[in-house]
Order: structure tokens, then C-alpha cells, then sequence
């Protein structure tokens, strides 16, 4: 599994694991059906505590974005489509208060309400097979 982490970002390495699976499930890299490495071979992989993919792991269960196998094996997998979370009010207040501090940092820099509309625009339609590439 192709997952790059910034471990001098200020971003928990548990999040950025979780939105790089997330951005692999939105591009269509990681298809309903496909099983995801046990935490700790993905751990071991990147060098880091299987606890931290275990959170991450745990979140996106959380959110339904992955489902446990139910074949007599352990694992989880991505669900199949109709399964895939919807957008909850939880998402939507997240995501107001998300860009609501970055608006105000941009209105502080000088952005106009034009420019950062368009980098909106820009990043929801961007290419997020980068991220979650290679998910084998």
C-alpha cells in the first residue's frame, strides 16, 4: 500500500493515513471489495506503530468507510458502493469549520471570496489518485 506520511506536518499520522484511504476510495483506486494489509504489515511499512494505523484503521471503520471481513479471515475492505457513507450533518460541520478558519486566514491574506471559491473548486476536482495510488 503507497502511502506517503509527513512526519514533521502538523497533521496526526493517523489522519493523514485515513484521508490518503479516503482519497484512494473517492479516485476509484481502491475499488469495493478490496482488502486492505493488516495494520501491521502497513505499519511496518511506513515505519510506524501499528497502534497509529490502528486508530486510523478504526476511524474509517467508525465513519464506514471500511467494513470487517466476515470470510473467517481478519482484515477490512472497502464496502461495496450502495454501503459507502452518505453525507451526515457530522461531515457538514466538520467540513463548514474547516473551511471557515482557512477563509478567514484568506480574507486576512488578502484572498478575495472569487479566488478562494476557486481554489475549492480546484482542489474538489483535482486528481486524488496521487493519493491512495498503488494500493496493492
Amino acid at each position: 500500500m503507497f502511502i506517503e506520511l509527513d512526519v514533521q506536518g502538523d497533521v496526526p499520522l493517523h489522519e493523514q493515513i485515513a484521508q490518503q484511504i479516503i482519497a484512494g476510495i473517492a479516485s476509484g483506486t481502491l475499488k469495493p471489495g478490496k482488502t486492505l494489509p493488516s495494520a501491521k504489515r502497513l505499519a511496518a511499512d511506513l515505519r510506524i506503530k501499528s497502534t497509529t494505523v490502528h486508530k486510523a484503521y478504526r476511524s474509517l471503520f467508525d465513519e464506514g468507510f471500511l467494513v470487517e471481513r466476515y470470510d473467517g479471515r481478519l482484515g477490512m475492505l472497502v464496502p461495496p458502493t450502495e454501503e459507502m457513507p452518505r453525507l451526515t450533518e457530522r461531515f457538514m460541520e466538520r467540513m463548514q469549520n474547516q473551511l471557515r478558519a482557512l477563509a478567514v486566514e484568506g480574507r486576512a491574506r488578502g484572498m478575495t471570496e472569487t479566488e478562494f471559491s476557486k481554489a475549492c473548486v480546484k482542489i474538489y476536482r483535482s486528481d486524488l489518485s496521487r493519493m491512495g495510488d498503488s494500493l496493492e
